[in-house]
């Protein structure tokens, strides 16, 4: 065992106990590794900050079923890691995230994040382009037009309830399609990031 395991242990040992100050040391140690992590991924320092935030109010409230002999890095960055992904996956589903794509600029200087939103601007589209094409039309005059759902009713001549039923479909499988990719593509950039 390594000093460091020594001393996480034992800072896991003060804050399963109560111990604020050694949770301000594990937050202090670990804040700014969080939050650059997270902004890689999401591309916001608004975003970023919020889950940081999270990730340590998380585990403070679950701060009774820490293992002692479990690797404090690990285990934070996995709350980190799962907080970023839901909110990348809440993200792509609000109708503003749409405008964010049209207002990109193709021309622009990419950095890691720039690739990182391009690609998850890829995986929203080829996820879009996957749904039946009545779905599909319904989806895009919705949250790329912005249209309402009566606009969108009057317009191809169906019901309101038709509408507001395939927008569930349609966002039920815009889900479970992001989340799956969304892990892969983390994952992959994960690989890259810490090689």
């Amino acid at each position: 065992m390594n000093l460091q395991d020594g001393i996480d242990k034992d800072l896991v040992r003060k804050i399963k106990h109560g111990n604020l100050g050694a949770f301000r040391i594990l937050y202090d140690t670990y804040y700014t590794n969080i939050l650059n992590f997270s902004h890689t991924y999401t591309g916001s320092i608004e975003d970023a900050e919020e889950v940081t935030q999270d990730t340590f109010l998380k585990l403070w409230k679950h701060r009774d079923g820490l293992d002692e002999e479990m690797s404090v890095n690990g285990y934070i960055f996995r709350i980190a890691k799962n907080l970023t992904l839901n909110k990348i996956r809440k993200k792509v589903m609000e109708p503003r995230y749409f405008d964010e794509i049209e207002d990109e600029s193709v021309f622009s200087n990419q950095t890691e994040e720039d690739i990182m939103l391009d690609e998850m601007q890829q995986l929203l589209m080829k996820a879009i382009e996957a749904l039946p094409p009545k779905r599909q039309q319904i989806f895009r005059l919705s949250r790329l037009s912005g249209l309402p759902n009566k606009e969108i009713a009057k317009r191809l001549n169906i019901s309101e309830n038709t509408v507001e039923g395939q927008m569930r479909k349609s966002i039920k499988y815009l889900r479970s399609y992001i989340e799956f990719t969304t892990l892969s593509i983390v994952l992959a950039w994960q690989l890259h990031f810490f090689i």
